[in-house]
């Protein structure tokens, strides 16, 4: 098995090399007036489409609160699958979900790394 600090060393070389050639990207397109020119249309039309949508929000205020209120009781459902999925593996017990369709659930556990401080 590959070692941890090898792995995370040859992904941090990876990123380094993606990072450099990103840049040579971005500095061709920051030279590319037909770009720009592009660039600046897409800039106003994104304007105009916030406004847009902001006056259409606006006439369905109550429907945007009650979306809203979903996203939140969405979101902390969320946290308590995922802390009530965790608490039975913990205590070695199958962690499977069936909707009414028969569909079988697993759940995907992800370990990722951030910097100490």
């Amino acid at each position: 098995m590959t070692d941890l600090k090898e792995i995370h060393t040859r992904m941090r070389v990876k990123k380094d090399e993606k990072k450099k050639l990103s840049g040579i990207f971005r500095d061709v397109f920051d030279q590319s007036k037909p770009y720009q020119e592009v660039l600046e249309k897409l800039k106003e039309l994104k304007a105009k489409k916030i406004q847009l949508e902001h006056e259409i929000r606006s006439d369905l205020k109550s429907e945007m609160e009650q979306m809203d209120r979903l996203k939140l009781d969405l979101q902390s459902d969320a946290v308590l699958l995922s802390d009530a999925a965790l608490t039975k593996l913990m205590k070695g017990e199958t962690v499977e979900i069936t909707d009414e369709n028969d569909v079988k659930y697993e759940p995907v556990f992800k370990v990722t790394f951030k910097k100490a401080q």
